[in-house]
């Protein structure tokens, strides 16, 4: 299948997987791997997302390990006040082999609109990238860091992440102990906090608001 807005078929999601995902029905995700033969042992996380002193949402984040293959599966939603109330969510699904990163997809709605979406696929030595609304690419990804990498390991001494929404590097600065700052296009900023090489939070720094996710 393919997603809304791009011309890219993700090689290991189902569209259920999508939905699943974009309403917090993580059941669904499980079921589908299962289905798929891809389940194998998982590590899950959940994180609060805080906007000032009120809980907003949550993010729900997953680490499938089966053999070679590493899958990260995120999701996340929440409803804030910009005026009036609105409703964020997010997607975003990563997978490596052998350490190599092979597929990403990622999407970022607002309220009922497809705001950002992304997909990589390398297979067989060709790859294909697509950013909407209109930004194609056929160059791999060589950093074996990437955003959800972050949720699960703390980058030490590293000094760029690959983000799976704009499809390329961004810099990374180790700015204190175990925290670590991430600067992506359009003034987008997320610093993440790690304890004993956990995470423990990430505060997102957006033109209009800003959030925390901190673990629950």
């Amino acid at each position: 299948m393919t997603f809304a807005h791009s011309p890219l078929s993700f090689p290991f999601a189902r569209l259920s997987i999508i939905h699943g995902l974009a309403y917090g029905c993580r059941c669904a995700v499980a079921s589908v791997f299962l289905l798929c033969g891809i389940a194998g042992s998982a590590q899950s996380g959940k994180f609060a997302i805080w906007k000032g002193s009120e809980v907003v949402g949550q993010v729900f984040v997953d680490r499938i390990v089966k053999g070679e293959r590493i899958h990260y599966i995120m999701s996340s939603y929440a409803e804030v006040m910009v005026l009036w109330k609105q409703v964020v969510r997010t997607v975003g699904m990563t997978e490596y082999v052998n350490g190599t990163m092979t597929a990403c997809h990622s999407s970022f709605r607002f309220n009922d609109s497809l705001k950002d979406s992304s997909n990589l696929v390398t297979r067989h030595g060709v790859t294909r990238g697509y950013v909407h609304p209109g930004r194609t690419m056929q160059e791999a990804n060589r950093n074996p860091w990437s955003t959800a990498r972050l949720y699960y390991e703390e980058p030490k001494g590293q000094t760029s992440i690959f983000v799976e929404s704009v499809l390329h590097d961004c810099p990374l600065q180790h700015t204190a102990v175990g925290t670590y700052t991430l600067t992506m296009p359009d003034r987008k900023i997320n610093h993440y906090v790690y304890r004993n090489g956990v995470l423990q939070e990430i505060r997102i720094e957006r033109s209009f608001f800003d959030l925390v996710f901190r673990r629950i």
